[in-house]
């Protein structure tokens, strides 16, 4: 893990403190040994690329509780995510087509870009390769598993990504020091969306771009759907949540079952 990165973090026991190294870091990389908040005291181990800010905790229900299978972690790129894209949206919008809509819709970002929920890493190894010249990516998501199995992808692509393991809607950043937010498929996935994007609007650097897309289905499968964990959003339910949280100028693309969007934080 850079240093650069690390300097971005904040304690998440007491959303207050920075995270130093316990010894010293000459080359600007940690790639292990614990960090400790200087805030509460509060220790966090790094290791192989990724930062763990969770620790052990209950697995969640329904669909996410797959996501924290090593199984399906391995899967994911090559039969989870196909599976899913083709039948939510009959084949209509794959993966290529997805991933050229949130390039387009993030512009030319400052550094670094948090891809927010990254899962496998499958978007930002392809940020990495497409942004400006010595603009950083950094993973988050609190699936174990899909970060070590995102690790393992991104040293098979031969890309530099830092991991940070936290668990949204609380995002363990400094304020104004992100670029901006790539948050690819993940929004329906976190019950307390206001509070999650009044996070995002408190990392965004000013005119720092949210790119994101949401499930948004009929009223009628709402039962399925918490049993499963999930909750979709209809474009009116986004354009209140967002404009809540103080970000602006929202437009979106429609792509049944799924709207993908974007807000700038002014």
């Amino acid at each position: 893990m850079k240093k650069s990165t690390l300097d971005l973090l904040l304690c998440p026991r007491c959303s207050g403190g920075s995270l130093i190294p316990e010894a010293d870091v000459p080359d600007r990389r940690l790639d292990f040994g614990p960090v400790h908040c200087v805030g509460c005291g509060a220790r966090f181990p790094v290791g192989e690329g990724m930062i763990d800010l969770v620790g052990e905790r209950p697995l969640p229900r329904g669909f996410q509780r797959g996501m924290e299978s090593a199984w399906i972690a391995r899967g994911y790129e090559r039969y989870v995510r196909p599976t899913f894209e083709l039948l939510l949206t009959r084949g209509q919008f794959d993966r290529d087509s997805e991933y050229v809509v949130y390039r387009s819709m993030l512009g030319k970002p400052e550094s670094p870009v948090l891809d927010l929920g990254c899962g496998t890493g499958l978007f930002a190894r392809r940020l990495v390769r497409d942004l400006a010249a010595g603009t950083e990516v950094i993973g988050l998501d609190v699936s174990k598993p899909m970060i070590e199995e995102a690790i393992a992808l991104s040293r098979e692509g031969g890309v530099s990504i830092d991991y940070v393991r936290a668990e949204a809607p609380g995002l363990p950043f400094q304020d104004k020091s992100i670029g901006a937010v790539l948050h690819a498929g993940g929004l329906h996935f976190i019950l307390d969306a206001e509070s999650l994007l009044a996070e995002v609007a408190r990392v965004l650097k000013p005119k720092g771009m949210y790119v994101g897309s949401c499930l948004s289905t009929p009223a009628f499968m709402g039962p399925f759907h918490r049993a499963a964990g999930i909750h979709p959003r209809s474009e009116q339910h986004l354009r209140e949540l967002i404009a809540q949280a103080g970000l602006v100028r929202f437009e979106r693309v429609r792509v049944p079952p799924m709207i993908v969007f974007k807000a700038e934080r002014p």
